[in-house]
């Protein structure tokens, strides 16, 4: 297979900051390669240098014995690249098939006219291939976040393209939805293609990769076949030390109710939907992808309204009109949308960490904020949440995904919290950064805090939660304290099998 992708000495700097020091190894052609490494370990960044997104500051990269020069994104596609971004690149205001041949439009011959039925049926083709069940001519702003992923992925198959990078692409994907994935790779793999691989989900690299490149800190590490490897020994690699797992903890939930939902019912949507919160207690919130849990949520913080139903607050009946009403009193909400509905992309790390704790702050002569005050906020959720960054100033927009992560999860701590509901918390999260999540919901936990938190990975809901209810198309369909986690019967209820 040869050295068909050899990467050498590539550099990058970002305000100062080395994000890629000299970072050198080579990919064979028709492989699957895994490029691994915490959050911040200049993966993302050397994807998007592949993709003509960035450019090095030094270095060259050599493709099937010729060195290319990529400085655009048309550079990286006339090189036979494809890239499917953890952040998505969708134009929301655009249909599905408007999307996936965004940059290849089927056009008449004699008037250059779009044929738009020609490019539904062809998006149409993808989407089956993929077992993606989307309507070609849905406005992608009417998707939820997982189909926002697939389409994305489909996106990128249109191209044909001879190498395809894939940055964490699982990241908002169920089990079932990973498995149709892994088929898909396999499938490219034997029509020879290239697959560049990033994830953070170990199991799913061992299940594909055919290499594993490790990154630590902007610097190349290691690259061994995957069959030589262990779990172990990938996070040794990855950290520089051993990472011990919390899997045994104390259940800190008591009988006080903090949140109760009675019979919600949203038409066509949700319905009858009734649960309780118990201080100090993790409920997740398990179900395939359109099972309308996350619809639920969304409706108790106020994003949108219900039909009929009661939501009692500590026994008081409440009912938000919008998530202003619901922070102020003390229920924060982790989007699973960072990009689009969580960050503040040209704002900087501390106006991104302070924006909604900010009017809490004494002001300077009445109507100022105080400088000072507003840094100590950020060096406090810095220290607790081991936020990595190179100044203050630095837009969010260049930090890792998960650190641009602990800033939305600092954003939220640094209020008067009584209720916690996390989307998808440690999504795009390294092997480290997920445990340092896991045990900030543990201490989130003992402190009284009552959580609500998806998962679409089962092993950290399993891992993590203190009880959890599963949907199927908008319903409960089936309860489980910790004794009696496990795979199957969650996926039965998910199936709508125990109701």
């Amino acid at each position: 297979m040869g050295n068909y992708i050899q990467i050498r000495d590539i550099s990058k700097k970002f305000y100062g900051v080395y994000a890629l020091k000299n970072v050198s190894f080579d990919i064979a052609r028709g492989s699957v390669h895994a490029v691994m490494g915490e959050n911040g370990a200049g993966k993302s960044t050397l994807m998007k240098i592949l993709g003509g997104v960035y450019q090095a500051d030094g270095g060259s990269i050599i493709i099937d014995g010729k060195e290319r020069n990529i400085r655009s994104v048309q550079d990286s596609a006339g090189c036979g690249i494809s890239v499917i971004y953890q952040e998505f690149n969708l134009v929301p205001e655009l249909t599905v098939a408007e999307n996936i041949f965004i940059s290849d439009v089927p056009k008449k011959t004699f008037l250059g006219i779009v044929e738009k039925k020609k490019r539904s049926d062809n998006a149409r083709k993808i989407l089956d291939m993929l077992e993606i069940h989307v309507d070609p001519d849905e406005f992608v702003k009417n998707l939820s976040v997982s189909e926002k992923q697939m389409v994305e992925i489909a996106k990128a198959l249109s191209l044909n393209a001879e190498i395809i990078i894939m940055d964490e692409p699982t990241a908002a994907l169920n089990e079932e939805e990973v498995r149709r994935l892994e088929e898909i790779v396999g499938m490219l793999k034997k029509e020879g293609k290239t697959i560049i691989y990033i994830s953070h989900r170990l199991k799913e690299v061992f299940d594909m990769a055919d290499t594993v490149t490790v990154l630590r800190n902007g610097e190349y590490v290691d690259t061994r076949p995957a069959a030589e490897l262990t779990e172990a020994e990938v996070i040794r690699l990855m950290v520089g030390h051993d990472v011990v797992q919390d899997t045994d903890r104390p259940v800190y939930a008591s009988e006080d109710v903090l949140l109760k939902v009675e019979d919600l019912t949203l038409k066509n949507v949700f319905e009858s939907v009734s649960f309780e919160l118990h201080k100090g207690e993790i409920l997740g919130m398990a179900g395939l992808m359109g099972c309308g849990r996350e619809e639920v949520l969304s409706a108790i913080y106020g994003l949108f309204g219900y039909d009929s139903g009661k939501v009692f607050l500590e026994g008081k009946e409440v009912r938000f009109k919008n998530s202003g009403e619901a922070i102020e009193q003390g229920i924060c909400f982790l989007t699973d949308d960072r990009k689009d509905a969580g960050i503040f992309p040209r704002m900087s790390v501390e106006e991104n960490i302070t924006i909604m704790s900010i009017r809490h702050m004494k002001k300077k002569w009445g109507f100022y904020i105080s400088p000072s005050q507003e840094a100590g906020q950020l060096k406090k959720m810095t220290e607790f949440m081991n936020i990595k960054y190179a100044r203050p100033e630095q837009k969010i927009s260049y930090l890792s995904g998960g650190n641009q992560q602990k800033v939305l999860l600092g954003r939220d701590l640094l209020l008067d919290n009584k209720i916690f509901i996390m989307l998808e918390p440690t999504r795009g999260i390294d092997v480290g950064a997920r445990e340092e999540i896991y045990s900030l919901l543990y201490q989130l936990a003992r402190d009284g805090m009552g959580i609500i938190a998806v998962f679409s990975d089962m092993n950290e809901l399993i891992r993590v939660c203190d009880r959890a209810v599963v949907f199927c198309d908008g319903r409960i369909t089936g309860s489980l304290t910790k004794e009696e986690f496990n795979k199957e019967k969650i996926l039965t209820y998910a199936a709508g099998k125990g109701a």
